[in-house]
């Protein structure tokens, strides 16, 4: 990933330079667009937090069809999101560079055979996704633009980027649907589960009719400083079991296994089957299922934590060197947790999300202690146990 970042700041301005004069001469109005693309190639949550802004594409343009272009990897959720009329794909794994240039023009040039009256750019600032678009042959292509971040000019039609709103209004900003209002929970549309998912999760799932907590420690590839110390979810996931008689599930994506094991080490001893460790063992829609049931989910800042919150799962999520002005999860029940020192944020959108962090170890993770995230995190969970409550009394006066 670091490697694709690099190619693309020092190749992206050169090439450029060349294909300017190209966007000059097809900056042009047409009609009512028939065939949008929307491109989202890195981050499950962003292609959480990017729903809004397709439906707002669908409301100016009811007859239009949409497709959306993201990583290989991003497959599973994009289409469970239904959304999208199609969803294209460039695979990015297990390929020599020859293989992946192949790929590279193969994907350019079906973009080129498609005929998209307008193209919409979601990546934040990078060269390739500008690329592509101009690559398309759309006689429109939108993408954000910011007074100290360059991508050449490589977009018809520019909308600022406001670094004091959420990302997901950004995203809405983008495709033309800004409303004066923040993105709200109603405004997400979440990943749909089906019944094969269900019976994936009963395969493995082992929780018995305790409250149900999910930890997810990982924060992906594209900024791992995001996480909070192993030990202190090892002592989170101890307590919750210990305590409170929970069923605790810690999560991740294959490549996080090592990860998510360590957390289980760091719980130490415990009841059996109280703790439980689905690294790698989990799909996309499997993961959705067990958000749908959990009691909790606690999270670092993640795509994950966007997922969760938006299938409704009482969702806590810790932040650091990101700001949740930007990337707070949107939810009914959602709460952060951030302490922040002087020097944080540190990752942005403007600088590929390059960790500046002048302390070695984030400070302004360590400043989130057990104690306050075990807090957070019964309030959640007791205010779910209420609401459940409920529900049987106000269906059965119905």
């Amino acid at each position: 990933m670091r490697v694709l970042q690099a190619i693309d700041r020092r190749l992206g301005p050169l090439a450029a330079l060349f294909l300017r004069p190209l966007v000059l001469l097809r900056r042009r109005l047409l009609g009512e667009p028939q065939n949008i693309l929307m491109i989202k190639f890195w981050g499950l949550g962003s292609l959480q937090l990017a729903t809004p802004a397709a439906h707002a594409l669908r409301r100016a343009h009811p007859d239009s069809k949409l497709t959306l272009l993201t990583l290989s990897s991003n497959r599973e959720l994009a289409e469970g999101l239904h959304v999208f009329d199609e969803v294209r794909c460039l695979d990015l794994g297990g390929a020599g560079w020859g293989a992946l240039a192949l790929r590279l023009y193969q994907m350019l040039r079906g973009l080129r055979g498609a005929g998209y009256d307008r193209v919409y750019d979601f990546e934040f600032f990078t060269w390739f996704s500008a690329l592509a678009s101009l690559a398309s042959g759309a006689p429109r292509t939108f993408g954000f633009a910011d007074a100290g971040v360059r991508r050449g000019g490589l977009h018809t039609d520019t909308v600022p980027f406001n670094r004091y709103w959420h990302v997901a209004r950004n995203f809405r900003a983008l495709a033309g649907g800004e409303t004066g209002a923040d993105v709200s929970a109603r405004d997400l549309s979440r990943f749909r589960v089906q019944a094969a998912h269900e019976r994936e999760l009963d395969a493995v799932l082992k929780q018995g009719a305790r409250p149900l907590v999910v930890i997810n420690p990982n924060a992906g590839d594209l900024a791992p400083e995001r996480r909070w110390p192993t030990e202190r979810f090892g002592a989170v996931a101890a307590r919750l079991a210990r305590e409170d008689g929970a069923h605790v599930v810690i999560t991740g994506s294959s490549s996080e296994r090592d990860k998510t094991a360590a957390v289980l080490l760091a719980a130490g001893p415990h009841l059996s089957g109280r703790i439980q460790d689905l690294g790698g063992a989990l799909s996309i829609g499997a993961l959705n299922a067990l958000f749908q049931r959990a009691d909790l989910v606690l999270t670092n800042d993640s795509g994950p934590m966007h997922l969760a919150a938006a299938q409704g799962a009482p969702t806590l999520g810790l932040f650091g060197p990101e700001t949740p002005v930007m990337y707070a999860p949107i939810g009914e029940r959602v709460e952060v947790h951030y302490a922040p020192p002087l020097c944080s944020p540190c990752i942005n959108v403007h600088d590929a999300k390059a960790l500046s962090c002048i302390h070695g170890q984030p400070e302004c993770l360590m400043r989130i202690e057990v104690e306050g995230v075990l807090k957070g995190a019964r309030a959640l969970i007791a205010a779910e146990g209420e609401r459940k409550e409920e529900v049987p009394a106000c269906a059965s006066s119905s």
